[in-house]
């Protein structure tokens, strides 16, 4: 990668129900964007909260982590979040970017994120359920369900 953010490419499935943003990002190592890795940002309308985002390093498996929306879109312009996931915002080489902090209980990632884009993509997902509706039409068994992912039978 040349330092553009490159593969960029923004869409709505179906009836509108599904935004997806795919483009290629860099993980953060010793504070320094270097590692290329494949980003896929979902949003489903009947889960609104949350944005689920897909990293595949170029080579090996991807991982899916469920983000919440709010979370996302405030980090780019604030810090936001606690915890596992933490995003905020990093001035550098002259363009505007995020850092998107991912723990887990064995590893830790940072990876850079274009805000323009991510915002754009955001702000798509507002229009198709805005902030203040999200919980108005939410299958909560459902929600839940798609949160922990949780398969039917599981348990019994």
């Amino acid at each position: 990668m040349n330092g553009e953010q490159t593969g960029v490419r923004a869409g709505q499935v179906g009836s509108g129900e599904l935004s997806v943003l795919r483009l290629d990002i860099r993980r953060v190592l010793d504070g320094a964007p270097v590692q290329p890795i494949r980003a896929e940002f979902r949003f489903d309308a009947s889960s609104p909260m949350v944005a689920s985002v897909t990293l595949t390093p170029w080579r090996g498996q991807g991982v899916t982590w469920r983000i919440g929306r709010e979370l996302l879109y405030r980090g780019l312009y604030e810090e936001s979040g606690e915890g596992d996931v933490q995003v905020w915002p990093v001035q550098g080489e002259g363009r505007d970017t995020a850092w998107l902090l991912l723990e887990s209980r064995d590893h830790s990632a940072v990876f850079e994120l274009p805000v323009a884009e991510v915002e754009q993509w955001l702000e798509t997902t507002y229009e198709l359920v805005p902030a203040e509706s999200e919980t108005d039409a939410l299958d909560w068994d459902a929600f839940l369900d798609d949160l922990l992912d949780v398969e039917e039978g599981a348990g019994d």
